[in-house]
């Protein structure tokens, strides 16, 4: 999100100094003026498509390994028009003593039968009322894999791209302690 707030605010400068510079300098060819306004088109097109991160869509970049859960949409896919399902997770990442920090954000992934499960199960007890920290696991360290040597079962792809779906284990938090009440 960070990158997006530095691309829009070169793009905005950059607009600003175009229009300036056409303002100020009459004496330009046409073409300067015109590749200007082809410049500022473009401009103002990599602002569209930057905003989409600004105004809540949500993102595919990889989810965090820990988090508050504090929503779930699924959308299966449509065999009628061939979409690609997907599933949206609203989250707020966790510090490291386990608490949420930050505003919520809005995730999506790629639907697959095992995450969709894990997802449904964790929608009906946020339904229910309880609250969730969720877990993201790539199943990098493969407790099957015997070998001697002892660094083989961690030589995977910390992406996870052996082939191996990311996995979801959602924990139930503990209802919040009250202080005591006066008598």
């Amino acid at each position: 999100m960070i990158t997006t707030a530095i691309v829009l605010a070169l793009a905005y400068a950059a607009t600003a100094a175009l229009l300036l510079n056409l303002n100020l300098a009459t004496r330009l060819a046409r073409w300067v003026k015109f590749a200007a306004v082809v410049g500022v088109s473009l401009l103002y097109m990599v602002t569209w498509h930057g905003l989409n991160d600004l105004l809540g869509w949500a993102t595919a970049e990889p989810m965090p390994a820990d988090f508050r859960l504090h929503w779930v949409v699924i959308e299966e896919p449509d065999k009628v028009t061939g979409a690609d399902g997907k599933i949206y997770f609203w989250i707020r990442e966790l510090d490291q003593a386990g608490l949420a920090e930050g505003a919520p954000r809005a995730y999506q992934i790629p639907w697959d039968e095992d995450t969709a499960e894990a997802a449904q199960d964790a929608l009906e007890e946020l339904e229910g009322g309880q609250l969730l920290n969720g877990r993201m696991s790539r199943q990098i360290i493969n407790p099957d894999l015997i070998s001697p040597d002892p660094t083989a079962q961690y030589r995977q792809d910390e992406s996870g791209s052996s082939g191996e779906q990311a996995r979801f284990e959602f924990i139930r938090l503990p209802p919040p302690t009250l202080p005591p009440k006066p008598i």
